[in-house]
């Protein structure tokens, strides 16, 4: 059995404990999904470098019926046509945009994402696609991940220091720098132009 394959095992048994964990009113039931979460932990760091303690974490990192995470990313043209990229403190560049705030929605996550990234004011317009991680971006991913790509105009601002980017630019499609294709690819970037292009406009979705 492959490592890709331990690792779904491991990821399912968990959704399963977690659940069930939050779910049940028997504590004997409750100390059964303790075993199988223990048992998942230990799955997960066969024939890996991930220790116990960061299984848990990746395994444990939410409570009850396991779902998705959602990431929001925006899609900013200008009239040439080029896109809006932020510059990450590792050297690569993706539209501004991370993961979805428990307590907002993907219209207010992608505005404060600009807002952090660019120091640029952004106005969402229309959902471009949602692309499944795994399917799109990476396929041995530990999470699946709802990636929102959302059209916005740009009301103005200008670039602020702050601990996640570095600085931004506008890139031709066909011209991009290097891009961190596990947070958008050529492909994803190709398909918000077109819904940029679109008088109308269905979502792509996965």
């Amino acid at each position: 059995m492959d490592d890709k394959r331990i690792s779904e095992i491991a990821h399912e048994l968990a959704a399963i404990a977690t659940a069930g964990k939050f779910y049940t009113k028997n504590k004997f039931d409750t100390e059964h999904y303790e075993n199988i979460l223990a048992l998942a932990r230990e799955l997960l760091t066969i024939g890996t470098d991930i220790t116990p303690e960061q299984a848990a974490e990746l395994l444990e990192g939410n409570d009850g019926y396991q779902t998705p995470k959602v990431e929001t990313r925006a899609v900013i043209f200008n009239e040439e046509e080029k896109i809006l990229l932020v510059r990450d403190f590792d050297g690569r560049w993706n539209p501004p945009g991370g993961w979805c705030e428990h307590n907002l929605s993907i219209y207010d996550n992608t505005i404060k994402e600009v807002r952090e990234e660019t120091g640029l004011t952004a106005e969402p317009y229309r959902l471009a696609a949602v692309f499944d991680h795994r399917k799109s971006n990476n396929a041995n991913s530990f999470f699946s991940i709802c990636k929102c790509f959302v059209l916005c105009k740009n009301l103005g601002g200008s670039f602020v220091p702050n601990i996640e980017t570095t600085e931004t630019g506008y890139f031709a499609l066909d011209d991009l720098p290097d891009i961190n294709t596990h947070k958008c690819t050529p492909r994803e970037l190709e398909i918000c132009l077109k819904a940029y292009r679109a008088d109308t406009w269905e979502t792509v979705f996965e």
